[in-house]
This record gives structure tokens, sequence and C-alpha cells, in this order.
């Protein structure tokens, strides 16, 4: 490990998956509560805030992605060393899942607050030209670690319908670099499914082809050019692909470019700061979370499910690289994550969630554990928390690929007091809960591990945009309509502090 990801040893808690924040301080490697008055009174201050806005806003309460804030009372005193055994629990017992399960006899979990959405549209959209907003581009880089060929563009479709490409003119619509030359285009007649992605990559050096897409598919381009794009230049989509002068505003779609691209076509806003050309697996893509990529920022995502298109290149994409490099624009542990035509699509709207066990606080185990074994070689310097949810499937159909993407936690380089969580792979556990109706018994459940899909590599521990697949979901063993899964989410500690964690929902049919 790096200098550079070397931790300090204070540890706060509090994960942001559905709606709170209060913390509680850990010194010295030794689980203590604050004795700071004023930080107890503001604690107190806030718990009641959080309870009368939960309150409040019981009634609209809806699953866009999943949180859990809450304070954890500490099971050792000052004095006494961490057990590696010893897990916090939480007394915030008013927490409650955003969705709540019916009573069954059947393992299947039903939700009541979740729009029932079908998987794929039962009537064709038209074909229509896409207008300036509606394919843009979401994820890009134009250097990578095979060098300055190690590049792809990603255009993501943000219509609100599945698109079918139909240029103004030509065979279909450019994607070209600020020379005016096109790199590639995406055919007419092609299907983009609404929030679905289309990867145009440079064939010479793209590095990230293995990255997991589909069913058995993965991150190749759906298109492909050889000729590089200069660093720090621009790059737009256009509702055609005639190049030259045909390439104008009026026929614009998107654009994206840094501070010292001179053409404006080719960027928006100012651009985006300009970067240092190192060879690193490093990615810009849009925030989906709408809090800029800030490691400091707490509370829930104010825009889950949504791209960020302010038509401000500098206020719209996040910088992530695998080293947690400062190369320019932004500083924060993260990865590139490339997504093509057979990849997952973001399903939060259609994919419930639920507390693992409903009859105790999110806080608790078994829905949330704190495990103080700690294993530097697994970026867990000073343990483990382990997240426990229950998610349902209510898109209509099966689901037979399940994911989650970060896209908002603390890590690396987290501040003083601000915990360093670094996302890992988990196998599954064997669990204790009591289910509804509650105190009638307990039962043991499996909970499926989570896998930090690689490439790229991510020897630090994953990070912002990085993304973590359900294994046990596969066409041969798809979640059924109103059927669930239970999965955990594991984060190394390399920093303890306050902490939050966000993920947005992926799925296929």
């Amino acid at each position: 490990m790096s200098k550079s990801f070397r931790v300090s040893v204070v540890f706060a808690g509090l994960i942001a998956v559905v709606l709170g924040v209060s913390q509680v301080a850990f010194a010295g490697g030794m689980v203590t509560q604050s004795t700071d008055p004023a930080a107890n009174n503001s604690d107190t201050k806030s718990s009641r805030k959080t309870r009368s806005s939960k309150k409040k806003k019981k009634k609209k309460a809806r699953v866009n992605s999943f949180v859990v804030f809450g304070t954890y009372t500490p099971q050792t005193s000052a004095s006494q060393p961490v057990s590696v055994t010893t897990s916090l629990v939480s007394p915030d017992s008013e927490i409650v899942p955003t969705v709540q399960p019916a009573t069954t006899t059947r393992r299947t979990v039903r939700s009541s607050r979740v729009p029932r959405i079908g998987i794929n549209p039962e009537i064709p959209e038209p074909t229509i030209t896409a207008t300036a907003g509606q394919l843009i581009i979401s994820e890009f880089r134009v250097r990578g670690p095979n060098g300055a060929n190690d590049e792809f563009i990603e255009i993501f479709n943000a219509s609100g319908a599945d698109h079918t490409v139909d240029a103004l003119s030509g065979s279909g619509y450019g994607i070209a670099a600020s020379d005016g030359t096109t790199r590639c285009s995406i055919p007419n007649g092609t299907v983009i499914p609404n929030k679905g992605h289309y990867l145009c990559v440079n064939s010479v050096g793209y590095s990230l082809a293995s990255y997991p897409a589909g069913n058995g598919t993965t991150a190749t381009g759906d298109a492909t050019y050889t000729t590089d794009i200069p660093d720090n230049a621009g790059i737009a989509i256009f509702n055609n692909n005639s190049g030259g002068g045909s390439y104008t505003l009026a026929n614009r779609l998107d654009a994206v470019g840094s501070t010292s691209e001179a053409n404006t076509l080719y960027k928006e806003g100012t651009g985006y700061p300009t970067l240092t050309p190192f060879s690193i697996d490093y990615s810009f893509y849009r925030d989906s979370c709408g809090k800029g990529g800030s490691i400091t920022t707490f509370g829930a995502c104010p825009n889950p499910s949504m791209v960020k298109d302010t038509n401000n290149n500098a206020a719209d994409f996040i910088f992530v690289d695998t080293n947690g490099t400062s190369a320019g624009a932004g500083q924060r542990l993260g990865a590139p994550g490339p997504e093509n035509l057979s990849s997952p699509i973001e399903r939060n709207a259609s994919i419930g969630s639920a507390f693992l066990d409903v009859c105790v606080g999110g806080a608790s185990p078994p829905n949330r554990v704190r495990d103080f074994t700690s294993d530097p070689a697994n970026n867990s310097t000073f343990g483990t928390l382990d997240i426990r949810r229950t998610f349902i499937n209510n898109t209509g159909g099966n689901v037979t690929r399940l994911r989650f993407r970060v896209i908002d936690l603390t890590t690396f380089p987290a501040p003083s007091g601000i915990a360093d969580l670094r996302p890992r792979t988990s196998t599954a556990v064997v669990v204790t809960v009591d289910r509804p109706p509650c105190g009638s018994g307990t039962s043991n459940v499996t909970v499926q591990g989570t896998t930090l899909e690689q490439p790229p590599s991510q020897p630090n521990g994953g990070g912002f945009n990085s993304s973590m697949s359900a294994g046990v979901v596969t066409l041969a063993t798809p979640i059924a309509n109103g059927a669930s899964i239970d999965v955990r989410f594991l984060l190394g500690i390399q920093q303890t502090g306050s902490f939050k964690f966000y993920v947005n929902m992926e799925a296929l049919p």
C-alpha cells in the first residue's frame, strides 16, 4: 500500500443509504463515546431533527437507492481494548425499512410502495431524431494505463424512453473530437434502451473490454475507432455523421471538454479542469447522486436515478481513479465503469429495498454488523462494516442480472473525522433473523455476497463508480417478479469517522 493510503485512528459511525444523520466518536483505536458536551448536544439536536423529519415525510417515503443512518452505541468501555467479535448496536429503533414487506407464509417479499414497472415497454417508441440533451456523454477518458489510446466514450439515453437512432443526415449519429474528425457512429436503426448506454472505444489501446456487462457479456465497444483523441481535447455527439461543416451547435446533442479546449462547440460551460496526462485507470463520469463527488457532504443523494446535465462540464462530471491520484480535477478513489448496449440498466424505481430483519433497527445486527478484526491486506486496517439488505423485484418480470453501482460514499482522501471506506468482495453467510410476525420465532437465511467487479484492478478497494454484482442472479437462477434476494455489502475501514454509503440498483430481464 502506498504512502498516500496511510490512515489515522478515529471513528464515528454514520452510513447513508435511508434518512438521518448522527455520529459518535471513537478514539485511539478504542471504542469510546465523545465526552465533549457540545458534541453530545449537537448530536441530540441532530437526532431530534432527524426523527421529526421522518415523521413528516413518512407518507411520502419512496425507494430510490438505499440509505442507512444512525447512532452507534458502543459495547465496550473506554478502558477496554476492542474485541474482534464486538458489534456496534444502534438504539435508533425508529428507523424503519424504506419498503415494508407484507407478512407472508413464503420467502417471497413484496413491496406496496414501489410502482410495478415492466423492464421493457410494451409499446414500441416511435422513431424520432434525438435533440440536445436526449443522448449525452455519460463517461469517458482519453488516456489510460495502456497509454494515449486507452480511450472510451460512453453515451447515455436520457430521453425517458427507448430511442431508435434516426440521423438528421448521414447514416447515424456521429461522435467526434474537436479536430472535427468522426471517431465512431451510432448507426441508424440502433435501439438504445431508456437509461441504456452505447459504448465507443479506441480499439488500439482500450483495456477495459473484460469489465462485466450483461449476462455473459463484457464491456466491449459497440463501435470502435483507431485515431487517438489528444489529452484534454473536446468530444461531442451530433445527430448526424456527415462531418465537416455539418457538425454545428444546432446539430449537437452533447459535448464535454477541458478548460484548455479552444473550440466551444466541443465543451459545455468553461469545461472540466485540465488534467495532467497520467496514464492511470481513471475516468470522468456524470454525477448520479447530486453532490459533485464530495466526500464530506452527508445526507441522502439529491438526485438519485438521474444523471446530472446542467450544460456545465465542470459541475456535471466527477473524476475518479483507482489510486486516488491528484491529476488536477479533484481527488477521490474510484473506478471507471464503461457500459454498452448489453449492460444492466438502473432500476431504482422498480426494485425495492428493505432491512434484512425488519423486526430490529436498521443499525442493529443482523442489518448492520461492525467487525473489529484488522485485515490490512484487504484494505480493512480497522475492520469492516457489513450491511445487509433485502431487495425485492417489482419489475413485472424476471431479473437475471443484478448489480449495485456506488454513487456516494466516504473514502480516500477523507479528512480527519470522516471514514475512509473501501467496498470489497464478500461471500455468502447464514444469518439468524426474526421476521414478521415479530417475536414469533427466528429462522436462518442465507445472505448472498457481492463481488467488486474488475477490471480495472482495484488493489485499494472500491470507490466512487465501482460496481458490485450479486453473482447468484443469472439467466438460470433469476429473481422472479415479486420475489426477493438477501444481499450483503462488505466495506473495509481504512480510517474511522462519520460515514455514508449510497448505491444505485442496476438490473436486466
